[in-house]
């Protein structure tokens, strides 16, 4: 059954790739503070008459919510930035969707929680954030619960294609210094669960299509650290993984606090008959193809 869809966020690296997916059985449009060109519309989603006017104009029956300020140090510089985006616009889009009956899908974060449980968390698992990042995608959280019929998706690190407009990311950076021969430090002391928006998009498809509620972890299992990441990433890219150089903990003075292995469990996910993402040792020959050599000067 085809519906019209509401992507925010939609030239952002998981946004394009959800506005993509959705597009192939439904009617969808998507926000993007820069780009106004179909199907996307420049909006100030902070902006409640803004918000407001565009939900009564085109009547979205879903609304999927990535857009956010994902950079931890920015949000911990900017407490107001970080509020804004991550928070008001959340309160904005919750309020609308409310008001115009549209089903609200909002992209959390596995920063909710502290990283200090040793058997990982669930979606009923207590939050405690340990940095502004974190506390304001909880209070996001929060005003997503007030919409009936909400769905609120718990993804962990990401990675994707080049985001126009938008620095390179760590992989893209690593793969070009490689291609240059020169050596890279990557942490190897926090584990995460890095995941292809991709396939999080293909996740988030399958989820709306069957009226999924409440919280629910989309996250590959398998664990590796930014170092294990690049050299996964490297060997499929066919540069030389021994440049590699791989740091210990950093000093607790050093920016702000990072959950140590916030691990996202899937038993939810898998209860709905939907298999977990991939992880990178299955993803990274394909993701290194997506990039088409973008890397290279």
């Amino acid at each position: 059954m085809s519906r019209r869809i509401l992507v925010t966020g939609a030239s952002g690296m998981l946004g394009s790739h959800v506005l993509s997916v959705l597009s192939a059985k439904n009617d969808v449009l998507g926000w993007s503070h820069g780009a106004d060109r179909a199907p996307l519309h420049r909006i100030d989603a902070t902006h409640a008459g803004q918000v407001e006017q565009f939900f009564r104009t085109h009547t979205p029956e879903v609304c999927v919510h990535c857009i956010a300020s994902p950079d931890v140090l920015a949000c911990e510089r900017d407490p107001h930035m970080a509020a804004q985006l991550n928070s008001q616009t959340t309160k904005q889009v919750a309020r609308a969707c409310t008001e115009y009956g549209a089903k609200l899908v909002y992209i959390s974060s596995e920063y909710v929680f502290d990283g200090t449980a040793s058997d990982g968390y669930t979606e009923d698992s207590q939050p405690r954030p340990l940095q502004i990042y974190g506390e304001t995608k909880l209070r996001g959280e929060e005003h997503a619960a007030q919409v009936p019929h909400h769905l609120t998706v718990r993804l962990p690190v990401l990675y994707g294609g080049p985001v126009p407009g938008r620095k390179p990311t760590w992989l893209e950076a690593m793969l070009r210094s490689l291609e240059q021969g020169l050596p890279v430090e990557l942490d190897d002391h926090f584990e995460r669960q890095p995941t292809w928006s991709y396939d999080v998009a293909t996740v988030l498809a399958r989820a709306i299509d069957e009226e999924v509620e409440g919280i629910l972890h989309v996250a590959t299992q398998e664990g590796l650290t930014k170092y294990a990441w690049g050299v996964k990433v490297a060997e499929a890219a066919g540069l030389p993984s021994s440049l590699l150089r791989p740091v210990p903990a950093p000093p607790e003075t050093s920016g702000p606090r990072k959950p140590a292995r916030p691990w996202l469990h899937t038993h939810r996910l898998q209860q709905l008959g939907i298999s977990p993402p991939p992880g990178v040792s299955e993803r990274a020959a394909a993701y290194v193809r997506s990039l088409g050599g973008a890397w290279r000067t």
